[in-house]
Parts: C-alpha cells; sequence; structure tokens
C-alpha cells in the first residue's frame, strides 16, 4: 500500500503543484471577474439604438414612446434589486419599507416605488443600512431613442415614400441627427400605415400591418418592444369602444395574482418553496455538469502522462521498484485527488468569500452551500463522481498503455469521445422530466449510469430503480476494470504499441 500511495503522491504533485495549475487557480476567480466587469462595461457602453416612427394615423407613436419609458422603469428597478443585493446586509434590507425592499419587478412596484417619492426617496431610505463605499445608485442607461428622422419624412404622403426616404439611413449610407443634434446610424425604422387597427375597428376586415425595417436581425429588443407597445394600444382602444376608460386596462395589467409554489412532500407548514429549494432544483444539473467536465479532465491528464511516461521509457524505472497494479492504482488514486482539488478549492473559497462580505449577495451564495451540505447532494456527487471517474479512468488508462504517442491515441479516442458526450442531447429531456422514460434509459445503461441520477437526485425517482441501476454500475465497472487492468499490465511495457485486433488477446491474459 504504500507504493501505491508514493505513487499517487508523485501524480499529485506533479499537477497540484505545477505552475500551470497554480496559475490557473488564480487565473479562473479572475477570469470570472473580468469576464463579470466586461460584461457589465459591454452592457453600460451599449449605444442606444436609434430608430424613427412614421405613423399615418397619428396615434401610435406616443404608445411606443410610453412603452420605452415602461421598460426603463422596469430596468431600473431590477438594477435597484442588484444594488441593494450588492451593498446591503440582508437582515437591514428585510426591514425597509415595502416599496423599497428587493421584490419581484413589476409595474404595480414600479408605480409604488414613485408614489412613495421615487429613487430619491428610496436612497434615503437605505443611506444608514449601506456597506461602506458604496457607490451612489445609477440608473441604467436608456436602452432606445426615437428621433423625429430626416426633415423630408415629415411630408411623406405614404408608408412607400417614407420607406424610399429611410432607406439610405437604413443602410447606413447617411446618419440620421439626434435630439442633441449629434449625428447617429439609424437602426430601425417603423411604419405605421393608415387605417391601422384591431379589425372591431375597421368594420371587421383586416387592417393594413405595421412594419418594422432593420439590417439588425439578431438583435430584437426593439421589435419586440414595438410590437407589445402596439398590442396594447389596440387593446386599450377595444376597451374603450367597449365603454371602458383607457386607463382601465393599464389598471387591469398592473394587476398581480399573489401566487406562491408548494412541494406535496412536506407538512404544510414547512411546503412553501424558497431560494434554497430553487437552488436544490437546479443544482444537480450543475453538478452534472461539473461532473462530466472533470471526469473528462483528469482522464486527459492519464492519457498523456501514461503517453508520456511510456514513451519516455520512465514507465521501466518505475516498475522496477512497484508492480504494474501498484502502479496502476497509483496512477488513479493520484489523478483522482486532482479532480478533487479544483472544485474544493473553488467551494471553500466561494464559502469563506461569502462569509466575509456579509452582504446581500451572499444570499445566493448562501442557500448554495446550504443546498451542499444541508442535503444529500455533495455525498451523492462524491460516489457518483468515483464510480464516473473508475470507469472513464481505466478507459483512458488503457489506451495510454497501448498508445507510444498522441497520434496513437487517436484511433482510440474517437469512440471514447462519442460515449463520453452521447448523452448530452438527451440531458435536458432528463432535466425536464426526470422521472420519464429517456431518464430511466440512461440510468440503466452503466456509462451514463452516474451522469443520469446526478440530474435525477432532486426529483425523488424510484428507490428500486436507483439501488438497482447503481448496482448494475457497479458490476460493470468491477468488470470493466478487470478487463482494461489486464491491457494496462500487458501493455504497458511492450516497445511497439499493438495493434487493435491484438488489445483483445491482452485483455483475456493475465500478466507474467
Amino acid at each position: 500500500m504504500k507504493q501505491v500511495l508514493l505513487i499517487a503522491w508523485r501524480e499529485y504533485k506533479q499537477y497540484v503543484l505545477s505552475r500551470g495549475f497554480l496559475i490557473f487557480l488564480v487565473m479562473f476567480p479572475l477570469g470570472l471577474a473580468g469576464l463579470t466587469a466586461a460584461m457589465g462595461f459591454a452592457e453600460r457602453s451599449k449605444p442606444s439604438r436609434v430608430f424613427v416612427v412614421y405613423d399615418e394615423t397619428g396615434q401610435y407613436a406616443d404608445e411606443i414612446d410610453r412603452e420605452i419609458t415602461r421598460r426603463h422603469a422596469l430596468a431600473t428597478l431590477n438594477a435597484w434589486n442588484v444594488y441593494l443585493a450588492a451593498y446591503a446586509p440582508a437582515a437591514a434590507v428585510e426591514a425597509l419599507p415595502a416599496p423599497f425592499a428587493p421584490d419581484g419587478v413589476s409595474d404595480a412596484r414600479v408605480k409604488e416605488i414613485e408614489e412613495a417619492g421615487g429613487y430619491a426617496a428610496a436612497e434615503a431610505a437605505v443611506a444608514d443600512i449601506l456597506r461602506a463605499g458604496a457607490p451612489a445608485f445609477t440608473a441604467p442607461r436608456e436602452q432606445f431613442e426615437r428621433v423625429a428622422g430626416p426633415v423630408a419624412l415629415a411630408v411623406a404622403t405614404s408608408v412607400e415614400e417614407a420607406e424610399t426616404i429611410l432607406r439610405p439611413y437604413l443602410l447606413d449610407e447617411r446618419n440620421i441627427i439626434r435630439a442633441d443634434g449629434e449625428p447617429a446610424p439609424l437602426f430601425a425604422a417603423v411604419l405605421i400605415p393608415e387605417g391601422f387597427g384591431a379589425p372591431a375597428l375597421n368594420g371587421g376586415e383586416a387592417p393594413p400591418s405595421a412594419q418594422y425595417w432593420s439590417r439588425n436581425l439578431t438583435d430584437t429588443a426593439l421589435e419586440d418592444l414595438v410590437g407589445n407597445a402596439l398590442d396594447a394600444a389596440l387593446k386599450r382602444e377595444a376597451a374603450e369602444a367597449l365603454g371602458l376608460p383607457r386607463a382601465a386596462l393599464d389598471d387591469v395589467a398592473a394587476i398581480a395574482a399573489p401566487f406562491e409554489a408548494y412541494r406535496p412532500d412536506r407538512e404544510a407548514e414547512e411546503a412553501q418553496l424558497d431560494m434554497q429549494d430553487r437552488i436544490e432544483t437546479l443544482m444537480p444539473a450543475a453538478l452534472t455538469y461539473m461532473l462530466l467536465v472533470i471526469i473528462f479532465g483528469v482522464g486527459n491528464l492519464l492519457l498523456t502522462n501514461t503517453i508520456e511516461e511510456r514513451s519516455n521509457k520512465i514507465v521501466e524505472i518505475l516498475l522496477s521498484s512497484v508492480t504494474a497494479d501498484q502502479l496502476m492504482m497509483g496512477k488513479l488514486i493520484g489523478i483522482a485527488a486532482v479532480g478533487l482539488t479544483m472544485p474544493a478549492i473553488f467551494l471553500f473559497g466561494g464559502l469563506a468569500g461569502s462569509a466575509a462580505l456579509g452582504v446581500g449577495g451572499a444570499n445566493v451564495m448562501g442557500s448554495v452551500f446550504a443546498s451542499l451540505f444541508t442535503s444529500p447532494l455533495l455525498l451523492i456527487y462524491l460516489f457518483y463522481f468515483f464510480c464516473a471517474y473508475a470507469i472513464f479512468a481505466m478507459i483512458f488508462l488503457a489506451i495510454g498503455a497501448v498508445s507510444n504517442s498522441l497520434q496513437d491515441a487517436q484511433s482510440y479516442m474517437g469512440p471514447v469521445m462519442l460515449l463520453v458526450f452521447a448523452p448530452l442531447p438527451f440531458m435536458i429531456m432528463v432535466f425536464e422530466n426526470p422521472n420519464g422514460f429517456i431518464a430511466s434509459l440512461l440510468t440503466w445503461i452503466p456509462i451514463y449510469t452516474p451522469y443520469a441520477v446526478m440530474m435525477r437526485a432532486a426529483a425523488d425517482p424510484p428507490l428500486w430503480e436507483i439501488v438497482g441501476a447503481t448496482a448494475f454500475m457497479l458490476a460493470f465497472a468491477i468488470v470493466l476494470v478487470r478487463f482494461l487492468g489486464r491491457i494496462f499490465r500487458n501493455a504497458i511495457l511492450q516497445s511497439s504499441p499493438p495493434k487493435a485486433r491484438e488489445v483483445w488477446r491482452l485483455a483475456r491474459q493475465d500478466a507474467a
């Protein structure tokens, strides 16, 4: 056993204490922080989308402006929630007055904050509880800006003429002039013909369609906004035609039903779902993805390490002091420890960071850690990590033993890659229907059992199915380890890699 542990320590130290690994540990959190900052900067520096509206009816341009104002108010409210989560302690935030405390983003809450004095009053209410050094709250930039358009557009007599006038601007051949006098590219144009409206308001006949013109086909935010604004406008017209005031529709739309979700497997007083329950639902999918990435990563370490030692004759020196079985077990244990080191460092680093911050943003992290440490998810993950590792690590180890170079290993890696990643397209189906046919099928395929069970862990799958599939997987793993272990022992010292047809012979014979 001592020799096995020495080999394991050698393998572990070779990677964990290497410069590349240490640099990765430093660069990974810095990279995440940099990516988050870059995304925030990109969002803040995103230019306002400039557009024009040609409205022959003269009724709907203001409705579009109204929707822009509404969307910006909702975005500002969401930014306020994020601001409190980042810069105010959770306990103090809970004591804030109802309009200013973090809550859902809705039109009704926007109205409540306006009636309570707006964000100036909100900042005054939280001034005493903000963390030291917290910046002032800043509302997000306006995402869209409607401009008047060229002078010729004001005297256009038809949608066709308006389109002709605006085409050079839409093709970036000319710039439009913004309200502040600065030139800017025209992002889109909205053309509303005479007669546009609800069918009921047009004698039951189908009205002409409004037109949205833009070269940008990927950013559909403005297109969706205009569509929603016109829909709401037509509904207000229909409400008015029925004898209701236009504002009545807005009052009705602002109604939000009180709605809570509950779990039937708990007592009534504990059944209501909270943030931790939601995270526990998502955690198996995150752990399954991590499992797949780590298994593939450490498998590649085993493959390249074995090929390097074999091609450089280092393995011959090692086998002069230990047996092939001891070498194999030492490699498996050492690389498995490497595979657990990275998530362990990030896990406890995140725990320490969230405890040190002590701000509202730690609520999510606290729920994540509570989900891991107060539920069996972490134990399930560790068990199936070792099961999946034993299966795929032995495959990579055997491939390394029969290959003198990475080029030799390529012929075997194609089928292995297909095996590793084949279940990925079906994992979303398992997540959405964890007790369905696909989930059960993948559970009973031994090489996919760890992933399928992890994905189903929070859905209370049938116990007999999990126990039976796990027992079948363990039996398969034992047979596979014995089979591939023979290949490793018999091929590791061969000077030339065996041909594919000789691999089966190596697997059947015991080492000399």
